[in-house]
């Protein structure tokens, strides 16, 4: 049976697809976890299943999770049912057994309008199955290998990893960067705690069950860290909120701490140390171009004396991961090129000179050089999914672990891999404003793809947003309520941040793609994708002008207007923002980045000045302005966040005052994914991770290819 079509179950309808519910004129949108134990059910019919069937192959085998998983996974499955169709039991109860599905599942016969006879439906049949064998021997194979054809042992072992991982940590809130000692005894880690500020803390991977001991408590944040290779030190980066980032060498026994260099305060940094414990590298920025700067430390000298890794051509870029290679003669750092893309690159310490490495990644967190053989193992985000892959330096080939969620990964000396798992798969998620009680979030769009950056259009009465369903990061339309998904773009890129034109006629949004880093416009009229030329390396959030004539963007510093064949028009605002938002009346609405300031600039007078005292906006583009008939009736909704606290707020503009619409969980949402509202419904719509919590990880040698 096939069940990504549409079937059924006695009188009810199933859309596993949208994870949809449909019982006569009712409906229900379920959890993506509990149509998938649905569907499991449905494949197994008529047979019963037990309940170690379930976690093993609906959650992974996890037993610590699935147990609990499972019983609320059924206790919902039933009540869905029963509030739609309360006449029939749909699942039972075995006793020391487990469940089975009573009612028979269908699916609807298939409608030819052609010609119905057996003869021209056996061909069609056939052929349809041909070609879904022939795709799916293509797309499989080519998910599993990026640049080459790999040994099929290699193939095996990879397409089987994620049977292996072991859970290492398991406290709640954020378990990040794994460092491990040369003899695999400890494991180093930020943990941040719900609430507090991140602080390095330290396990011994002998003693599983012995709670870890705190390397530091300090109000810094404490990121990516090091050991020396005798266990007298350990290295790290530290953040000050406001003042930038120090590196930080400390001792373990005593505390004692050494400030080793600056790393700025804009662009990521990162440390690493050589198998000898003899030299430090780590990412800074240079002041005078705002781009980075590769870092030396030598360990031997004292005191410590730190040189520059010189850059020989194209320099314009921002680096972002680092590690040595295991005879320190060379480093590969993961680069942010003009482009919008990250990319691996293999860099001489000695002469600065660079070959790429890797192509089409729209992001990398973390990588790591295996300590005995031509191998990294690096993260990275294709397609909206962010997954662990291998390359081999000697052929250039590259394997996709399929494993999601795989973040900064570290090899140990003896070739296991320790990472973060991270999952950036996210979904569009309402919540109803403006009630005395406040409503809990409900999923506009939760299926088994990655959906974000909604935008609301009250013309059309349609939300925009890009999702990865037809395996790219496309543009897509719906109804407010999520159904009538339609695809609008093939560019086979990454895109951000549609924008609607007031009229509806048009959609503004950001592609990324290998040839460069571009503004489009999709016209509703022509029904096509036109670049807009703006002649920038680097597009902010796009916003429409009034009169949807024009469109405003930035350039990374400053915002520009252009008319809709990409005539530059005008600098819009003379302070550097890099988003804004034109009302009804010509006023320009932005975020001040020299303050924590909503600021307007009159169309009359041209001056631009504070609108809004003081805001915790999270960056300077998330932020929504409602405009109601009046200034007074509008407001601005806003992620706030201050460490672990995540609050969707908004300010009101007739009261002059800050209001929170909901307190969510850490990570409960993107703030850098949209953020939209619906005023027929009072909806404010946004982006959700679907997988909060973050453990580290780890997988054994022996499973690696």
């Amino acid at each position: 049976m096939n069940t990504q079509q549409p079937f059924s179950i006695g009188s009810c309808q199933i859309s596993a697809f949208e994870n949809k519910l449909f019982c006569a004129d009712k409906a229900c949108i379920l959890q993506p976890k509990f149509i998938e134990l649905l569907v499991y059910l449905v494949e197994c019919y008529p047979n019963a299943v037990t309940r170690e069937q379930l976690i093993e192959n609906v959650w992974d085998g996890n037993q610590y999770v699935g147990e609990k998983a499972l019983t609320n996974a059924i206790w919902h499955l039933r009540k869905s049912f029963k509030e739609l169709d309360p006449d029939n039991t749909y699942i039972e109860t075995l006793r020391k057994t487990g469940y089975r599905l009573v009612q028979k599942p269908t699916t609807p016969e298939p409608v030819n309008s052609i010609n119905n006879t057996p003869l021209r439906s056996g061909y069609i049949y056939a052929a349809v199955l041909a070609i879904v064998i022939l795709l799916g021997s293509y797309w499989g194979y080519s998910a599993l290998f990026e640049n080459a054809k790999q040994p099929l042992a290699q193939s095996q072992q990879a397409a089987r990893l994620y049977d292996y991982i072991e859970t290492i940590t398991t406290s709640p809130g954020r378990e990040l960067f794994p460092a491990i000692s040369n003899d695999s005894h400890f494991l180093a880690y930020s943990w941040r705690r719900p609430g507090h500020k991140a602080n390095l803390y330290l396990r011994d991977l002998h003693l599983p069950e012995q709670a870890a001991i705190a390397l530091t408590d300090t109000p810094f944040i404490e990121g990516r860290a090091v050991f020396s290779p005798d266990l007298t030190f350990v290295y790290y980066y530290r953040r000050i909120s406001g003042q930038g980032s120090e590196v930080i060498q400390q001792n373990i026994a005593s505390g004692n701490t050494t400030i080793l260099g600056q790393c700025g305060s804009k662009a990521s940094t990162d440390i690493d140390i050589n198998a000898l414990g003899t030299k430090l590298v780590y990412i800074s920025e240079d002041d005078e171009n705002n781009l980075t700067q590769l870092n030396l430390v030598d360990l031997t000298s004292s005191p410590y004396t730190i040189t520059q890794i010189p850059c020989i051509s194209a320099c314009q870029y921002n680096d972002e991961s680092v590690v040595f290679s295991p005879d320190a003669t060379q480093l590969v750092v993961s680069r942010n090129l003009p482009t919008g893309f990250e990319e691996l690159f293999l860099i001489d310490i000695k002469t600065g000179n660079a070959k790429q490495l890797t192509t089409g990644f729209i992001d990398m967190r973390g990588v790591d050089w295996h300590p005995s053989k031509a191998q990294l193992v690096f993260s990275g985000v294709k397609k909206g999914k962010r997954q662990g892959y291998f390359y081999n330096l000697k052929t250039q080939q590259m394997i996709n672990a399929r494993i999601d969620g795989l973040s900064y990964p570290e090899f140990a000396s003896d070739g296991s891999l320790y990472f973060h798992q991270w999952n950036i798969d996210s979904a569009l998620m309402r919540l109803e404003v403006n009630n005395a009680v406040v409503s809990s979030p409900f999923p506009v769009l939760s299926s088994h793809f990655s959906t974000r950056f909604p935008n609301y259009n009250k013309t059309r009465n349609k939300l925009a947003f890009v999702s990865n369903e037809s395996g790219s990061m496309e543009l897509w339309t719906a109804k407010k309520d999520g159904t009538s998904r339609k695809q609008l773009t093939n560019l086979n890129a990454n895109i951000y941040h549609p924008v609607w034109s007031p009229d509806g006629d048009y959609i503004a949004f950001v592609a990324s793609h290998p040839s460069g880093h571009a503004l489009y416009l999709y016209d509703f009229n022509k029904q096509t994708s036109e670049l807009l030329p703006t002649g920038f390396s680097d597009h902010g959030k796009p916003s429409w002008a009034a009169d949807s004539k024009s469109v405003l963007v930035s350039d990374d510093q400053h915002v520009y207007r252009f008319d809709l064949n990409g005539n530059k028009l005008e600098q819009a605002i003379d302070s550097p923002t890099l988003y804004a938002y034109e009302n009804k009346q010509g006023a320009l609405v932005f975020a001040n980045q020299a303050t924590n300031q909503l600021w307007i600039k009159d169309p009359d007078s041209q001056t631009e000045q504070p609108l809004v005292s003081e805001i915790n906006l999270s960056n300077h583009n998330s932020w929504y302005f409602f405009e109601g008939d009046t200034l007074a009736t509008s407001r601005i909704y806003y992620f706030n966040v201050k460490q672990g606290d995540y609050r969707l707020s908004y300010y009101d503009f007739s009261t002059k005052s800050h209001h929170d619409v909901i307190r969510l969980p850490e990570r409960a949402f993107s703030r850098t994914s949209g953020l939209t509202y619906i005023s027929n419904t009072n909806w404010l719509v946004y982006s959700s991770y679907k997988s909060p919590q973050i453990d580290i990880k780890r997988i054994n040698q022996k499973y690696l290819p």
